[in-house]
C-alpha cells in the first residue's frame, strides 16, 4: 500500500537516529519549562485566581501543559508538508515521487499522517514529564474524551496545511514563513495566556485558528465539562474542518497545476 510505503519510510528515517529523537524530546521539555516558569514568575505563584475565573483552570503548569502539547501537535501537518516536501526538492526525489503510481495527495497525507506519529511518541513523552514534575492530577477517561476533540483539530490543520503545501512546490523555501506563522499560534490562540486579556480585534482574529477552540475545549474537559457544554468550540472546529479543506484543497490543485508548468525539478 503506497500510503503505509510512505509512513514506514518517513518513521524508519526518524527513528534511525536515537540522537535526533532524544534532541528532539529535549527541545520540547526545554520550551515547555521555560514558559511554565516564566508564567508561574509573572503570576507570582502556581495558582492563579484571575485565570480560574477566565479559563476555569487556575493551575498554571496544567494550563500551559495543555495548549502546549495542543500546539504542538496542530503544527505538526504543516510541518510535514513544509518540511518534507523540501527535503524532497533538496534531494532530488520529489518529482520521481510524483511519477510513481501514487496520488501526491496519498503522498501528502502519507508525509502528514507520519509526522503526527513522530510527534505524538514526543509529545507523550513530554506530557508526562510535565505531569509527573508538576504533579498534574489526571485520569486517563479525561484523556480519552479530549481524543474526539484532537482529531477534529488536526483535521483542520491538515486541510489548512494543503496550502503550504503548494506553496513549497511553487516557491521551495517558505520555511521561515512557516516558522512566524507556527509561532504566531502561540499568541494568537491562548497557549499560555488567556485571550481575554488580548484587545477584540485579535480576540475575533484568533477564532480563525482550529487551535484556539481545541485548546478551550480539551481545558474545559480537564476541568469536568461534558461534550454539551464545550458545544460552540466543537462546532468551530466542525466548521473549520469542512472550510479549510475546500480552500486548502483548491488552492493545492491551483499551486500543483502551476507546478507542473514550472516543473518541480530544482531547489
Amino acid at each position: 500500500m503506497p500510503l503505509g510505503a510512505v509512513i514506514e519510510k518517513e518513521l524508519r528515517m526518524f527513528f534511525r537516529y536515537p540522537l535526533r529523537v532524544f534532541s528532539a524530546v529535549l527541545v520540547g521539555i526545554v520550551f515547555l519549562l521555560q514558559f511554565v516558569f516564566f508564567g508561574q514568575a509573572v503570576l507570582g505563584g502556581r495558582y492563579s485566581q484571575l485565570l480560574a475565573s477566565s479559563t476555569g483552570i487556575g493551575d498554571y503548569p496544567t494550563y500551559a501543559l495543555i495548549g502546549y502539547v495542543l500546539w504542538w501537535l496542530s503544527v505538526s501537518p504543516m510541518e510535514a508538508y513544509v518540511w518534507g516536501i523540501r527535503r524532497e526538492l533538496q534531494r532530488g526525489t520529489f518529482e520521481t515521487s510524483v511519477a510513481a503510481p501514487i496520488r501526491i495527495t496519498e503522498l501528502l497525507l502519507g508525509l502528514a499522517l507520519s509526522w503526527l506519529l513522530m510527534d505524538s511518541v514526543l509529545m507523550m513523552v513530554v506530557f508526562v514529564f510535565g505531569v509527573l514534575i508538576f504533579h498534574i492530577s489526571l485520569s486517563l477517561p479525561v484523556v480519552l474524551k479530549s481524543l474526539p476533540v484532537l482529531l477534529l483539530s488536526f483535521l483542520s490543520f491538515l486541510g489548512f496545511g494543503l496550502i503550504f503545501a503548494g506553496l513549497v512546490m511553487m516557491f521551495k523555501n517558505i520555511g521561515p514563513f512557516a516558522q512566524i506563522f507556527e509561532f504566531s499560534m502561540l499568541f494568537f490562540s491562548g497557549v499560555f495566556f488567556p485571550l481575554n486579556v488580548m484587545p477584540r480585534g485579535v480576540v475575533l482574529f484568533s477564532q480563525i485558528f482550529p487551535l484556539t477552540h481545541s485548546v478551550t475545549a480539551i481545558r474545559a474537559i480537564f476541568t469536568g465539562k461534558t461534550y454539551a457544554e464545550v458545544l460552540p468550540s466543537i462546532s468551530w472546529l466542525l466548521i473549520l474542518v469542512l472550510f479549510y479543506w475546500i480552500t486548502g484543497y483548491a488552492l493545492f490543485r491551483w499551486a500543483e497545476k502551476t507546478t507542473r508548468v514550472m516543473g518541480y525539478g530544482g531547489y
